[in-house]
């Protein structure tokens, strides 16, 4: 559901696992124009810039993001994104620079209808994403990218990497009424 949805991947977390959902800015660069970006930090990100269709002049944002149970801290997804933050109204855009802002929760409290675009859903080893993610450099995560649009226009491009079956599990432990207390690591089964 999550890979292929059209909605705020934030929202849709804590919808499925029932907890809270933080997001973690790891690396933040810009806003600048993207020959300024790579010629500062070089390409560190993995979504294409081309998909944005960015005219020279325009500045973008390359972001990088956990987004982790907010009392767990099991990280679900790691985000990168390049936002175009002309595109945006300028309060959501300043916004995004914040520590713990979340790109999908800024554009729905702005009410501002957008849609994704999606561009691939594939399984990849987790490799450099694995510290961020919790598994092992050569398990196999599913990773997706897509597009941002609002008013015909891509605002953003960005490509999440899930660990495959951890949001299934943390869902079957929600169903079965499995409840782990942080007390003495003690586990309990309520049947439901």
């Amino acid at each position: 559901m999550l890979l292929t949805a059209d909605g705020t991947v934030t929202t849709l977390l804590e919808a499925c696992i029932g907890e809270p959902i933080a997001t973690r800015t790891t690396r933040q660069a810009g806003p600048a124009t993207l020959d300024l970006l790579l010629a500062a930090t070089g390409a560190w990100w993995h979504p294409n810039a081309g998909l944005l269709e960015l005219a020279r002049a325009e500045r973008v944002i390359a972001r990088r993001a956990i987004l982790a149970g907010a009392r767990s801290s099991v990280a679900y997804v790691l985000a990168e994104s390049l936002v175009v933050p002309g595109r945006l109204p300028g309060a959501c855009a300043e916004r995004l620079m914040h520590a713990g802002a979340s790109l999908g929760r800024l554009l729905l409290a702005d009410a501002l209808e957008t849609r994704r675009e999606l561009l691939q859903i594939i399984g990849v080893r987790a490799g450099e994403a694995s510290d961020a993610l919790g598994v092992a450099a050569g398990a196999t995560v599913a990773r997706r990218t897509y597009r941002i649009v609002i008013r015909g226009r891509a605002v953003a491009a960005v490509t999440e990497w899930l660990p495959t079956g951890r949001l299934a599990a943390t869902a079957r432990g929600r169903v079965t009424g499995e409840v782990r207390g942080s007390w003495v690591g003690a586990t309990s089964r309520i049947w439901l």
